[in-house]
């Protein structure tokens, strides 16, 4: 599956590792910026699918940087910022930015936004992994049910979805899974891999995801 691009252009280096960290565990190539002299130098090195922009960078302002299309290019940008101020959010959408968080920031709704962003801008095709009863947009990290409803994804299941859906038909084991899509947490025993599966298979409403007695988990796909 085609890994998006996203470059993190924010100047708190707590907050910039936890949203790299959370991006990569759904999939996405990241990379993180502090200043708006090495976003520039970053973009002309290689151009980016998506830019979290925070329009507070120091050396050049966020605002200067939506203005420059040669530099942005193609890719799409989400602005975070901690102002509030709708003011300051309509000049961000008319300069040019795809959509607009305010900060502290909810990663389950930054991952949706970011797939919504890319499907609609770039014309990314999503990555859906279809079950008898939901589909799982790994895109978007969302659990789509028939009746319109949704239900977020965390990024581990995010993984575990993908390992299956890239290996279909083939047995897993314990060992295997864990490798594949780590635990989120230090808990890291054989016995968790039951459980994170089976909460899956619950929210999914599926049983295409087989337990083979002590061999493993096999995914069959219609």
């Amino acid at each position: 599956m085609l890994r998006a691009r996203i470059l993190i252009a924010e100047d708190e280096p707590d907050f910039a590792s936890a949203l790299a960290e959370f991006l990569q565990d759904l999939g996405y190539q990241t990379e993180i910026v502090a200043t708006g002299i090495a976003l520039d130098a970053a973009l002309r090195a290689s151009p980016r699918d998506l830019i979290l922009l925070d329009l507070g960078l120091p050396g050049r302002t966020g605002f200067d940087l939506l203005d420059d299309s040669d530099l942005i290019g193609r890719a799409a940008v989400i602005v975070l910022t901690g102002n509030p101020d709708a003011v300051e959010r309509i000049v961000g959408l008319e300069a040019g930015a795809d959509d607009y968080l305010v900060k502290p920031i909810d990663l389950r709704e930054l991952a949706a936004r970011i797939g919504s962003v890319l499907a609609r801008r770039l014309g990314r095709q999503r990555q859906i992994v279809s079950f008898e009863n939901a589909s799982a947009d790994l895109t978007a990290a969302r659990i789509l049910y028939p009746d319109g409803l949704t239900a977020p994804l965390s990024p581990g299941e995010v993984a575990l979805i993908r390992t299956f859906a890239e290996n279909p038909h083939r047995v897993l084991d314990r060992d295997q899974l864990l490798e594949l899509a780590p635990a989120e947490t230090t808990e890291a025993l054989d016995r968790a891999i039951d459980s994170r599966i089976a909460r899956l298979r619950r929210k999914l409403g599926t049983a295409q995801i087989v337990t083979l007695r002590g061999r493993g988990f096999r995914y069959e796909p219609d």
